[in-house]
């Protein structure tokens, strides 16, 4: 594709963790026993101490998946022999056999309005923002920062901020009997314009586009930051629901889920929480198609108004962090 892609391949949606060792003592030494209140203090000074350990690690915590918990466990129904996908964003460098920092689908990186490399972009109608690949950064976490474009930066028309995405495009795709896709996220404040997107696309050209949105934020509401978007486009047409996550996303990392069954269903789970889904049964087409994975930290333009939240002058640089994500084969 060269030039601005279709409004579907532009993901326009909606215009939509020692040993122990006993001290050894001398032969025939006297072995003085403790008070059993004394006892008692001591181990519940112990299990204090225990307590507050766990507490330092995370592990304790009201936010039950931060980073410091380690690797995800598989979702239900799956298991590890079926993990084939993994990048726990560890170092201080992007991996590339994994990812790339340019938006693109079917082969193609997009140029928006005529973005030169390595810059990338989509539709300036519904996004203020072009991606540079200096918005992307690791250190032991995948951080994607969106940030008014100013002095030092390359001027491109109508993009008025600058952002991060990494996509899987040409590195690897989801296999075309199914898939369960899930990731460890804390996403930005939406309240003012932010769009974090989870979403997927065919990876090679000449296949239809199926777009599939897995998650967007920033819907219009009365708790931006608990609101979640998916969406499925059809042949029967667009298939979408706003669903509410009861949390703010903003305030810790969370578990974002999405499995993909052709000829059956596509569900969104929030932690573990089926949150929507379209069903075969419902006379939708799900078609198999070679998916590849998008993280992309959007900006939403005064056109996306009327079903998202918009910046204003005082909108701040936010950032999307992403822990860990893993993708799993269908069951056989």
């Amino acid at each position: 594709m060269t030039g601005t892609p279709s409004v579907v391949q532009l993901g326009m949606r909606r215009e939509r963790r020692r040993p122990t060792h006993a001290r050894g003592r001398p032969a025939g030494a006297r072995v003085r026993h403790a008070p059993t209140r004394r006892v008692g203090r001591v181990v519940a000074l112990a299990v204090v101490v225990l307590a507050l350990a766990l507490l330092g690690t995370g592990i304790w915590t009201s936010n039950a998946l931060a980073p410091s918990d380690g690797a995800m466990q598989a979702p239900a129904g799956y298991t590890a022999q079926q993990l084939i996908f993994d990048d726990q964003f560890s170092g201080t460098t992007v991996d590339t056999t994994k990812w790339n920092t340019f938006l693109g689908a079917q082969g193609q990186r997009w140029t928006g309005s005529g973005l030169p490399k390595p810059y990338s972009g989509g539709d300036p109608k519904n996004n203020l923002e072009y991606y540079d690949p200096k918005q992307v950064s690791v250190n032991n976490g995948l951080t994607l920062t969106a940030r008014r474009a100013g002095a030092g930066d390359v001027g491109f028309g109508p993009y008025s901020w600058v952002s991060g995405v990494v996509t899987t495009e040409g590195k690897f795709s989801l296999p075309t009997g199914g898939w369960y896709v899930q990731l460890k996220a804390k996403m930005p404040d939406q309240s003012q314009g932010m769009w974090p997107a989870i979403w997927f696309m065919p990876g090679v050209s000449g296949t239809p586009t199926n777009e599939f949105d897995g998650y967007e934020g920033g819907e219009l509401g009365k708790a931006p930051n608990q609101l979640g978007h998916s969406d499925y486009f059809s042949p029967q047409g667009q298939q979408q629901r706003a669903w509410s996550t009861g949390i703010d996303v903003t305030a810790g990392y969370h578990i974002y889920g999405f499995e993909f069954i052709p000829g059956r269903s596509i569900t969104a789970y929030f932690d573990g929480r089926q949150v929507w889904q379209v069903s075969a049964s419902s006379a939708i087409t799900i078609t198999a198609e070679p998916y590849e994975i998008i993280l992309e930290l959007q900006v939403a333009s005064q056109h996306a108004a009327r079903w998202h939240t918009v910046t204003t002058g005082a909108t701040p640089s936010a950032s999307m962090d992403v822990a860990e994500i893993r993708a799993y084969s269908y069951p056989p």
